[in-house]
Formats: C-alpha cells, structure tokens, sequence
C-alpha cells in the first residue's frame, strides 16, 4: 500500500473508526470482485455507517483527491461497483448506511437509507400490506437499484426504480460532501428539477445516493401462473395482446423462455420440473394478480383456466399448465445458473420495442448461426417490456475475434436497425462502456461531460466515463 493510502486511512479512521476503514488484503478481497466480471484492487475500503458518516467520507475524500468507487451489495454485471486495476480507487460501501427505514402505510411509501437491501423494505412493507414490487434474481442496495434503475420481472405492471422513485437524498464530491435532495414523500411536485431524476439511472457518476423516497404498493391477496407452449415469439406477443384485452391491469408478468433455457434448467436443475413432456419452440410465463382477497367475487385461476381453453380453441396455444405460482417461477428463477452449467457463455442484455420483438429474436438467430454456428441459444427474459437476456453457449474452442465479431454484430442489430438498448436494466460500467460511447449519440455524450465536470470536475466518483 502506498503512503498516499496509508495517510488517506488515517484521515478515515479518525471519524470512521477502525471498522469503517479496511486496507488489510483479506479484509478488501470482499469488495474487490462483482457477482459476474472480474474486479480490480482497492487501496482501501470505507465503511460508513450512517448518511452522516457518508456525507463525511465523501467530502474526505473530494478534499484529499481520492477516487472513489460507490458500491452498494456487488450484485451488478457490467463492473460499475468494483474498483480498477491500478489499486488506486477506495471502494466506497454503502452496506452500512441504515440509519433509516420508515413505511408510512397511509401514503403507502417507505423513506429508507441507501444501504438496506430489497428484502428488508419487503419485510417490513408487509407488515402492513404493502410491497415494493421490484422483482429480482439478486438482492440489491436501495441505493445500488436507484443508480442503476433496475426494472425486473414485474416491470410491465409497476414500472422499475425511476416510476416509483418519489425522491431522494444524495452527496455530493461538488461541493465537498453537501447533501442535496430531500426526503418528501410527495406523489404530485411540479416546480422544476429533482435530483431523484438526475441521479436515479446514472450510475452514481454524478453523485452518492444516501436516502431515498419509495412507493409502496399493496400486497397481492390473489395470483394465477400459467407456463404456456407457443409455436415462436409472434405467437407469443400475439397472445401477449390477447391477455391484455381479457385481464387489462391486473397482469403482473408476461415472461419469454426460449427452447434452449427450458432444456438448460430439465438438464441441469434436478430439483426443477420442467411440466412439458417435449420442450417447446417457445413459451411464457404467464402471471395475473389482485389485491382483493379471494372469495370477494373474483376468481382469478377460474379465470385464466377459462381464458387458457379459449386460446386453446382459437389455436393461439399449443400447451398450458396452471401451478402454484412458485413451482412455475422456479423454472423462470433457475435459468442463469443453469445455463451457465453448459458451458462458455456470451450473454446480452437487450431491449427493442415490443412489436419489434419477434422480428429482432429471429434477425439475431441468424446471426448468430451465421458467425457462430455450434453456438447454442438459451434466450429468456421480459418479454412483456421487449426485453430479452440473449444468452449464447458457445464453444470454449471459439476464437476471441469471432466472438467480439458477434457481439459486435448483435449489438449493431439491436440498436442500429432495431433502435433498441444495448443495456436494457444492467446499467454501464466498465464491461460494456465501449459500447456507451459507440451507440450515445453525441449531443447526450456533451451533456454527459458538462454535468460530470459541474458535479465531479476532479474525476473521483465512479469508473465510468459518460463523455
């Protein structure tokens, strides 16, 4: 460790304590690696425990010109919350910022500090009904999910982070450690800029999020799931529409499983049951709900049994079969992990409009059979929103030019000709920023530059470059 790290720890300690500060190898290696990429070497850890103590760090660190990476749980995929490899950046954590967790059942909202994770706003939303209905794979930061606005499996009923963002609170390197922002739990304020929509969606480059403002929305008393066969993806958003005509508000996910996914999880997830005999070309996952309780005159699973038999008749289907909402969302849960039990993975998080969406799956197919062709497509994803986790088994064999050739040309698909996301809910970190400034268009790259020199002129906040 150098002696700008050691004079920089000691600065830290003073007001952090011992254990706010780590510089030991073993006591970092934890926050030096995200939950997929490769990470990099910290010079330090800090550890804040409370929106004081982040509020202090962060003009610290703005005094002393130490760069600094904000890293909430590490669940992100593109690096964004891992330090670089040079081992000058201090890890910033939020983990400990929890000073503040208060629903108010009455607004149906929630004020909670950046720190606490999903679960814990979800367990104490439900003890007075209500839920914060991100629905991930992961378990993140509240602040980790604000900057990277993540959107998950129910994005197609609630939205993701920034519609149900009410507003937060955040710290800036510019001034020195000034908190800006506020806590107010309104749902109408007209009277200019917020810093919620700033800086929810912008990856911390801008500044450190340290409390936010959440709606909350009541817990549903009642659920149908159904796993659907269809012949392809036109199929499928046809009968998209079709579920939107019948049952309007109340559906909560609408979710794409390609052939190779489905297999994926029969070869690999013994304790998962994939119900159909033969796996289908494709199928969906298929969830409407109501936060009237059963017995008050709505019958949700009489409901989509009679509407799965009209679809059946009319031929829009070729097999359905209505679970228990868990059983059927364990297929959809298990499909990262075992696709990733084939093999070498080359995986793509992406998004077009959703009456694009069959055409764009079908134009990338042949992509990928035409530059890879013993690549093995296990797709999944959104399909309710237009998004698709493109994931690709390809051979370890495969050499490292074809494969930047493919990804190249699917990520020139998708935004070139489809006007899609290259990054549908994963954000931009160091894993895909090439690829930010290949497709931002230039005037959102000047904008970019001119609020990252107002807000952060010396460079010290993040690893990402917008400009």
């Amino acid at each position: 460790m150098s002696a700008g790290a050691i004079g920089s720890a000691d600065a830290y300690r003073s007001r952090l304590g011992v254990q706010g500060v780590f510089v030991d190898a073993a006591d970092k290696e934890p926050y030096e690696r995200s939950a997929r990429h490769g990470g990099g070497h910290a010079a330090g850890v800090l550890r804040p425990g409370s929106e004081k103590e982040l509020a202090w760090a962060v003009g610290m660190a703005s005094q002393l010109g130490v760069p600094v990476v904000v890293q909430g749980a590490a669940t992100g995929l593109v690096s964004a919350a891992t330090p670089t490899a040079d081992g000058r950046q201090w890890v910033l954590s939020t983990q400990r910022v929890r000073d503040v967790l208060e629903v108010d059942p009455v607004n149906r909202s929630v004020r909670v500090s950046a720190g606490y994770r999903l679960s814990d706003v979800n367990r104490a939303a439900a003890e007075v009904g209500l839920a914060f209905p991100i629905d991930l794979g992961a378990d993140p930061t509240i602040g980790g999910m604000i900057a990277t606005n993540t959107g998950g499996a129910r994005l197609i009923r609630y939205g993701g982070v920034r519609e149900n963002l009410m507003d937060l609170q955040a710290v800036l390197v510019e001034p020195a450690g000034v908190l800006v922002g506020s806590e107010r739990s309104l749902r109408k304020d007209n009277t200019g800029l917020i810093w919620a929509q700033l800086l929810c969606g912008t990856f911390g480059a801008f500044g450190v999020v340290s409390r936010a403002t959440l709606k909350l929305h009541p817990i549903q008393r009642q659920s149908a799931t159904a796993l659907v066969a269809v012949p392809d993806t036109k199929a499928a958003i046809h009968l998209m529409c079709e579920l939107e005509a019948e049952f309007g508000e109340m559906i909560s996910a609408f979710e794409g499983l390609s052939a190779g996914a489905l297999d994926a999880v029969r070869q690999h997830q013994k304790n998962v049951t994939v119900p159909f005999q033969t796996t289908p070309s494709y199928a969906v996952l298929v969830e409407v709900s109501s936060a009237i309780p059963p017995g008050r005159g709505l019958d949700l699973e009489a409901m989509m049994m009679a509407w799965l038999e009209r679809r059946m008749e009319a031929g829009d289907l070729e097999d359905a079969v209505v679970d228990k909402p868990a059983q059927l969302w364990r297929i959809r849960h298990s499909v990262s992990e075992a696709v990733q039990s084939l093999g070498k993975i080359l995986a793509f998080d992406l998004a077009v409009s959703r009456s694009q969406f069959a055409e764009f799956r079908d134009a990338a197919l042949q992509l990928v059979a035409e530059i890879v062709p013993a690549a093995i497509a296990c797709d999944f994803g959104h399909l309710g929103d237009g998004g698709v986790h493109l994931n690709l088994v390809v051979p370890a064999e495969t050499a490292p030019e074809k494969i930047a050739q493919l990804r190249d040309a699917v990520y020139d698909l998708t935004v070139l000709r489809f006007e899609g996301s290259n990054s549908a809910e994963h954000g931009i970190g160091p894993y895909n920023e090439g690829y930010y400034r290949r497709y931002a268009d230039p005037q959102t790259r000047r904008l970019a530059t001119l609020l990252k020199g107002r807000f952060d002129p010396s460079g010290l906040l993040g690893n990402v470059h917008l400009g």
